[in-house]
């Protein structure tokens, strides 16, 4: 896969958080200050370089490209830029109807972050995967 112009999509699936997750942009290196001071103790982070979750301005191509997703695997993660902030809002769409119901209340020329909901992948080039310490500076297997 090619590498992601954008930088990297960052996904924090959090510690004891039953499945909650949080999603971030890092630009450049710069930025990692400001994701890694948002990241709980004890979470799983993923970095994806890649294009896996692609940053496209809303069109009908990338509604299509939505759908194809959701054909595949029922479901799509889009994604959008938060206001001077690197986290992403995030929506988790389940099959069609939703699909519809979501894109409908995108506007023409919105800019968003798509794909299937990554795993944890850690090639070391397209994505890394770390577990944070716990707040006491122990690194636990937790079930994120």
């Amino acid at each position: 896969m090619a590498r992601s112009p954008e930088g990297a999509v960052v996904l924090e699936r959090i510690a004891r958080g039953g499945g909650a997750t949080r999603w971030f942009i890092c630009r450049a290196p710069a930025d990692l200050d400001a994701v890694a001071a948002r990241l709980s103790p004890g979470s799983c982070v993923s970095f994806y370089f890649d294009q896996r979750m692609r940053r496209e301005v809303f069109t009908a191509e990338v509604e299509l490209q939505l759908r194809r997703i959701v054909g595949d695997a029922n479901e799509v993660v889009i994604c959008q830029e938060g206001l001077d902030d690197p986290e992403l809002d995030v929506e988790l769409v389940y099959g069609f109807d939703e699909l519809a119901e979501y894109t409908a209340l995108l506007g023409d020329r919105s800019v968003i972050y798509f794909g299937p909901f990554p795993g944890r992948d850690d090639d070391g080039e397209a994505a890394i995967t770390v577990v944070l310490p716990d707040s006491d500076g122990v690194v636990r297997a937790h079930p994120h």
